[in-house]
């Protein structure tokens, strides 16, 4: 059995670094952006790929306007095939933009309508030297209040917070976070290539790689120091994804459903009596708690490079499914969890 790999301090502090973002229609959030990127403390010479997403805004012309001021050379291409948005796609074309800049290198991605925070990609890097993959915080612009969402996002971090008490990895920060999200990621060029990239969904790209990566045993770290505050916009660029939530929830007094927070706590011990499990003698404990046969738990280990590819393939649902229930039910259930976790630590 091994740990994922992590990356030599020195390599992710001296390798080329790009940083891939697409833009639809941004030319009034570009500059917030662009002045971010400048203004980044600590950071090591990096180059910005801008794919425009066809645009019929003054979205590149702002940016021509202001390259000459910037510190850091962008590099910029144009897609004019039409279509309606799709964001795995575009996200895909900018990191291809990114890969040729630094082949070799370390790739970075955020979104149009969003500020790094100043030390993001000294933090981002700091984070590579630990982990595969680093996800960062993803924090809201002040503006309309959303206190739907606001709960929502309290509530899952305290389901990772539970998550990492029940399965702990070495590999995870100290301050994490709930969030995996395209607006705040990073990896080595290598990394992004054996995940398999982007896939072209109009939403959830940046979930869908994140699956991928832990199904090959790639290590994610969500780092709540590399921190990026996005739009509070309603009106966003893709269907389906965070300005929508963020309008459904306006629309609306009804706390949303989530999965029974005793259902994931089920998944995340699983995870890690798989993940220390692996390359040992015998699953016959793990197959039974899972309903599965021996030799197909035998065989998934076989195939899979650590412990952490192990966990993320060979647990699923429980037997029973993943209950629904609502927030404000699942609230109160994991705070008994969380009693209960703190008296057995105690």
């Amino acid at each position: 059995m091994h740990e994922p790999r992590a990356f030599d301090t020195t390599f992710v502090t001296t390798a080329k670094i790009a940083i891939a973002v697409p833009v639809r229609n941004e030319a009034e959030r570009l500059p917030r952006l662009l002045d971010a990127l400048a203004r980044q403390i600590g950071a090591p010479p990096f180059t910005l790929a801008l794919l425009f997403d066809n645009c019929d805004d003054d979205s590149h012309a702002t940016v021509q306007h202001l390259a000459p001021t910037l510190p850091f050379p962008i590099v910029t291409q144009c897609e004019t095939a039409g279509g309606p948005p799709n964001a795995g796609l575009a996200r895909a074309r900018a990191m291809a933009m990114a890969l040729s800049i630094a082949p070799d290198g370390v790739l970075m991605t955020t979104d149009a309508d969003s500020q790094p925070a100043p030390d993001w990609v000294a933090a981002n890097l700091s984070a590579l030297a630990r982990a595969d993959v680093v996800a960062g915080r993803i924090v809201r612009h002040p503006g309309r209040a959303a206190p739907l969402q606001a709960r929502l996002e309290a509530y899952y971090d305290r389901l990772h917070a539970l998550r990492r008490r029940l399965d702990p990895v070495t590999w995870e920060a100290a301050d994490t976070h709930h969030w995996t999200s395209a607006a705040s990621l990073a990896m080595t060029s290598h990394v992004y290539r054996t995940a398999g990239g982007f896939p072209p969904l109009v939403h959830g790209e940046d979930a869908a790689l994140a699956d991928a990566a832990a199904r090959l045993g790639l290590s994610l770290r969500r780092d709540a120091r590399a921190h990026v505050a996005t739009s509070a916009r309603r009106n966003g660029r893709v269907s389906g994804g965070f300005a929508a939530q963020l309008a459904a929830f306006d629309r609306t007094d009804h706390a949303p459903a989530v999965f029974h927070p005793e259902d994931e706590a089920w998944r995340y011990t699983l995870h890690a009596e798989a993940r220390h499990g692996h390359g040992r003698d015998g699953y016959d404990r793990l197959a039974t708690s899972l309903r599965l046969p021996l030799a197909e738990v035998s065989a998934v280990a076989a195939e899979c490079a650590n412990g952490e590819a192990f966990a993320a393939r060979i647990v699923g649902a429980p037997p029973g499914g993943m209950r629904a229930v609502t927030l404000s039910h699942a609230e109160r259930l994991i705070a008994g969890l969380e009693q209960v976790r703190l008296e057995g630590a105690a």
